[in-house]
């Protein structure tokens, strides 16, 4: 208790030293100075329990997952394992390991940690939650750590699984864009005002906030003139199209660039053997989360939404019903073949004819229509 009457005495004997000195001016400089030290803004907060977390706990953290496995959030080195990852951060970052994220702006700040068999590194203690250990380290080893400020740590638990479990509800992801996208519904901490949509910084706040009316299509491409409601989009529209960087389309293990997503994810599954998501009710694989979904509505629950309004036939696609009308009641055959001149009711039917009978697929059609 002397030692901090000692200190508050000190104090007022500095200030009144200052006024005396210097006059009011100086005087309110040196009151600002002691709030700051008393109320340090809010990404001081973040930094020191980020680095207070990383310091005595063994929580990893991460930059992302590709396709060639999750990187390091120091020196972005791909380890497929995540076991690997974690040997590496703890081994090869041990001294800079309590510096991630030190420097990031608040406007874009968010930790990303892995947090499989998370436990506090003084006393060895399992802890469940980032949360947990934060009381834990201020109550049982009096460590200063910042309670009740806004949340930007974000807790994963890495596996060597295909897909990636939500470790805060039981939502599962095809990858890790998808998980990262979905944790803005558990961290609100800004909220769009006009869907409701919560978000963990503001910086995905306001990149959310192009895809609303008031700004849309205000995003021109300055090569080609098309027109888009997002920067993001414009930005991906304008690396693929015109600067022939293919973003999420390159293929991180090979390298391979595709046109999209679907293209560069088929590819993962055929040539690199990398798990598909799979069905449970007949164990077929999807490269795709949506074809997944179409699959189950079609084949399980038989869903037949379209029906011929001539024999009631139903139909799950609608372009299968109007092939189905077409072929079987009407004569009307205006796909021809290219090859025999064979006529078909549907471009599909004809496109499966030339695949069988002479060998050119889709894709055969493509190349030889840009090469010449």
């Amino acid at each position: 208790m002397s030692a901090i009457c000692c200190l508050i005495g000190a104090r007022k004997k500095r200030k009144a030293a200052v006024t005396d000195e210097t006059g009011p001016a100086e005087s309110d400089a040196y009151d600002n100075l002691v709030y700051r030290e008393k109320h340090p803004p809010e990404m001081q907060k973040q930094w020191h329990n980020l680095t207070t977390l990383l310091k005595f706990s063994n929580a990893t953290p991460f930059k992302d997952r590709n396709d060639a496995g999750y990187v390091c959030a120091y020196c972005f080195k791909t380890y497929p394992d995540p076991n690997l990852l974690r040997q590496h951060t703890h081994y090869d970052h041990a001294k800079e390991k309590p510096t991630y994220k030190i420097g990031s702006g608040m406007s874009s700040f968010v930790a990303f940690l892995d947090i499989v068999d998370l436990k506090c590194i003084i006393c060895d203690h399992p802890m469940d939650s980032i949360s947990i250990l934060g009381e834990h380290l201020v109550k049982e080893h009096d460590k200063k750590y910042y309670l009740g400020i806004t949340d930007y740590f974000q807790p994963f638990k890495l596996t060597n699984e295909q897909q990636i479990k939500c470790c805060l509800c039981t939502e599962v992801f095809h990858n890790m864009k998808l998980l990262m996208q979905h944790m803005n519904v558990h961290y609100r901490n800004f909220i769009c005002t006009i869907c409701g949509a919560g978000f963990v910084n503001s910086f995905r706040l306001n990149r959310h906030e192009t895809t609303h009316g008031k700004k849309k299509s205000s995003f021109t491409c300055k090569h080609c003139g098309m027109i888009f409601a997002a920067e993001s989009k414009k930005k991906a529209h304008v690396n693929t199209e015109h600067k022939g960087i293919a973003g999420d389309s390159v293929c991180q293990i090979c390298k391979a660039r595709f046109k999209n997503y679907y293209q560069k994810t088929r590819h993962m599954m055929q040539v690199h053997k990398v798990e598909g998501i799979k069905c449970d009710k007949c164990d077929k694989k999807f490269n795709l989360k949506s074809n997944l979904m179409l699959h189950i509505r079609s084949v399980h629950l038989k869903e037949r939404p379209y029906e011929c309004s001539v024999c009631s036939m139903g139909f799950f696609i609608k372009r299968h019903m109007l092939g189905h009308y077409m072929a079987t009641h009407t004569n009307e055959r205006k796909f021809k073949c290219d090859v025999c001149g064979k006529a078909y009711a549907t471009q599909n039917s004809r496109r499966k004819h030339m695949k069988k009978n002479h060998g050119i697929s889709k894709n055969t059609i493509m190349a030889q229509n840009e090469s010449k």
